[in-house]
Parts: C-alpha cells; structure tokens; sequence
C-alpha cells in the first residue's frame, strides 16, 4: 500500500475546504438557528459584520445613515449584524439604557478606547457604576460654582483675543477658540492650575488641541492616539499631588479603594476626562454660537434679553441668571443647541444580561446587545416640528456655556465669515458627528464690542 504524501499546497487547500465549510456553517447558523434569526433586517447584515464594515470603513462613517434607511424598510427594530439589534423609538430609549436599578452591560467593541481602566471603558455594569460614583461630585452644581473664578478668567482671555480683532475684518474659528478654552479649564480642573495647558495665554490662539481632540475620532481610532504629553503630567501631579485638582481629591480620599488609585487606573481615565470633557462642549458652543448668527431674529432675541438683564456687561454675574428665560430659565437656547450638535453620533450598545427585553411583539433573549442612535432620535420628525431648524421656542437647569455664550453675544457683535450650513451638516459618524473633511470650520469676524 502506497502512504499518502501531501505537500504544501495540499495542505493549503486543505486549510481553506476547512475555512470555508466553517464560515458555511456559521452563516447558515446566524441565518436559521440564531436566536435573532426571526428579527428583520437585511440577510447579509444577518450573516456577517462585513455589511457595516462596508459603510463604516469603506464608505466612511455612513453606517448610521444606512440604519435610518434599514429603519424605513423593515420597520423600527432590525437585526444590524450577527449579533445586535438596532430600535428606533424613543419612547424605549430608557428602556434600553436602563437606569440605576436595571442591570446593563456595555458592548466591550463599542468602549474600545486604547484606555481600559478609564470608566469609559468599563464594560461590567457593577463596576462601571462605582467608577461613575466616583466622578460624579465633580460634576456637581456645588463643584462646578466652585469653578467660576477660573472659568471667568479663561472666559476673559477669550475675550482680549476677540477684543483685539474688533473691525480688523480677520477672521478666526470658533471652534478652535473654545476647544482651547475647554481644554486650559479642564487641565486646570484635573490636573491642578500649575498644569493648566495654557492655550488661551498664547497670542495667536491656533487649532492645536482642536486637533489634539478631534483627530483621534475623525480617524476613527478613537482615543488611541492620545497626547503623550497627558500622560506625563498625570504622572507629574499623581506624584506630587496639589490638593486642589481632580486627580488630588482623589487620592486623597481614603474611601476610594488602592487599586481605584493606581497610576495607569488614574492616568487612563484622566486622559479620557480631558479629551473628552472638551471636545463636547467646545462643538456643542461652536455650532449653537453658529446657529444664533445664522438666525439673526433669534441672534436678536437674545441681545436683547441680555441687554436688559446686564446693562453694563463688566458687572455682569452669571451666577444669578434666573431672569434669563430665553437663556437660562427654561434653557431653550441652550437645549436647543444641544439637540442639533447631537455631538455623539455612533450607537452605543447595552445589553440586559438577566432578562429578557420585551418590544411590540418582539422577545429580546437576555444578554443580547441592543442599541440606538441618539442623533436620529434628536432630529426625527416624528419627536421634533421641523427638527432641522434652530427653534429654541420649541422649548419655552443651567450649564457652564452660559456664561461663555451669555457673554460672547453681549460683548461682541460677531459675523459669520465664509461660513454657512455645510460647516455644521454632519456627514460622517466617527464617534461623534463630523462634516465633509475641512469643513469643521465656523469662522466668524468681530465687528464690534459693547460696554
């Protein structure tokens, strides 16, 4: 009897009839035996995550767009890929996300920030809410009005950089400016005053740290790519603490577990808490600074709201802001702002790991990950009158860009300069909503400041 000798292409084809019958097998699987096989949605989508691998990365952050499509067709739950559903409804939203006594499980894929002790990151729902516990004081009203000196003063040096370009006819990015802001008080505030980035002390305010945050996410590597220099100043501080900062209140206070305090825990999320405290409010300030002037009898109704609660701007106090209903009381500026930023625009996954989820007619087995997009619920028609145009009317507590926006519109007369919707029109989800690339610009002149 002669053995059988294979070579190396014979082994090859081997390994491939071997891959082939495998994936075979598991798309007939996912396709007629999964538990979500009796979900709606596109068969391909169903049998593989090369279908949103295709408009996500190939197509370019499109894959939201494509959900919304999906949604028309086969109504508001669907099957988005081998292993998640997708529903568009707000009225489940809480639903989804649960609250304090509703066990959920963040999808590990969706968190993946190159930070994995950050909270951010922390998938286990136990141990991401004590993490949660531990930031929240600092987001606190009381912890925020502690702030209000340094916030003023950072609010000021914006301001002596607009000063000095009233009636010069040079223009400047808004986004760049405030990025710089929320980064030098976020530093301030996490790292201590004596680590305060300083962008705002420069005389040219450039769009370094708008780039700093920003291009990790445009290029879809989250936060990945981080600053080193974050790092070093974690460590800076993390070894000679201040007592002042985030980062010092923290290690200070006995109550908070050893490992809770370990270099790499604090250094990962701090580093989150920076990037990512200031990339929201600086876009959510940018693009509503963009609607006001793009709405001049909105702009208008708001100069004059504020001319009459601060008719002299240097004695303005924008801790007593109560009589402010078209800004502060009913926060309809503000929440409108909000809405249309809709700064994060990817889905974010939960998951009910002890029960099963019930939706219309639908039974969700337990542990299955489901999500929703929050910037088609803030722009649905269905939610929203003529959801695409800045209405703050629509909504007749406060938030710090208050005080920036508050004064910004009543010191300064600004304009918009070759500058219009396509600046602020969301075409791509990279983790948070980004335009045509370049075009992440609001720049605007200063023709005049009041007393």
């Amino acid at each position: 009897m002669v053995p059988l000798a294979f070579g190396i292409s014979e082994y090859l084809l081997l390994l491939v009839c071997i891959l082939i019958a495998y994936k075979g097998t598991q798309v007939i699987y996912r396709l007629y035996f999964s538990p979500l096989a009796k979900f709606p949605g596109p068969r391909l989508a169903a049998a593989t995550s090369l279908y949103e691998f295709y408009f996500d990365i190939i197509r370019g952050g499109q894959f939201m767009f494509e959900l919304n499509r999906l949604h028309d067709k086969y109504g508001p739950i669907l099957r988005i890929n081998p292993h998640e559903l997708h529903i568009k409804d707000p009225s489940y939203y809480d639903t989804v996300y649960g609250g304090p006594l509703n066990k959920r499980d963040r999808l590990p894929s969706f968190t993946q920030t190159g930070l994995p002790l950050s909270t951010f990151q922390t998938a286990p729902h136990g141990l991401h809410r004590e993490r949660r516990k531990l930031l929240s004081p600092f987001l606190s009203t009381q912890s925020v009005t502690s702030l209000q000196p340094l916030i003023q003063e950072k609010v000021d040096l914006v301001c002596n950089h607009m000063s000095r370009r009233v009636g010069t006819g040079e223009f400047f990015d808004l986004h760049s400016i405030l990025a710089s802001f929320a980064g030098d008080v976020l530093s301030a505030y996490v790292l201590g005053r004596e680590n305060c980035y300083g962008y705002l002390d420069r005389v040219e305010v450039t769009d370094e740290w708008k780039k700093n945050v920003n291009g990790p996410l445009e290029a879809s590597l989250l936060l990945r790519h981080i600053p080193s220099g974050i790092s070093q100043d974690v460590k800076a501080v993390y070894d000679k603490p201040d007592g002042e900062s985030i980062i010092s209140t923290i290690l200070s206070n006995e109550k908070v577990p050893d490992t809770e305090k370990e270099l790499n825990r604090m250094t990962d999320e701090l580093k989150f808490l920076i990037l990512a405290w200031s990339e929201a409010p600086s876009q959510v300030m940018a693009i509503t600074l963009f609607h006001l002037l793009w709405n001049p009898e909105t702009y208008q109704k708001l100069r004059a709201e504020l001319d009459e609660g601060f008719p002299v701007v240097a004695d303005a106090d924008w801790t007593k802001l109560k009589n402010l209903p078209y800004l502060v009381r009913k926060s309809a500026v503000l929440k409108e702002g909000l809405r249309l930023s809709a700064v994060v625009t990817t889905r974010l996954p939960r998951s009910a790991p002890e029960e099963a989820l019930q939706y219309e007619k639908w039974t969700i087995p337990p542990g299955t990950p489901i999500s929703m997009t929050t910037h088609s619920i803030l722009r649905s028609p269905d939610v929203y009158t003529n959801p695409m145009k800045f209405m703050p009317e629509r909504w007749m507590g406060p938030a710090e860009e208050v005080r920036v926006l508050g004064t910004l519109i009543r010191k300064f007369q600004l304009e918009l300069h070759e500058t219009d919707e396509k600046n602020v029109h969301i075409v791509r989800d990279c983790f948070n909503g980004q335009t045509v690339p370049g075009l992440n610009l609001i720049n605007v002149k200063v023709a005049k400041e009041f007393n």
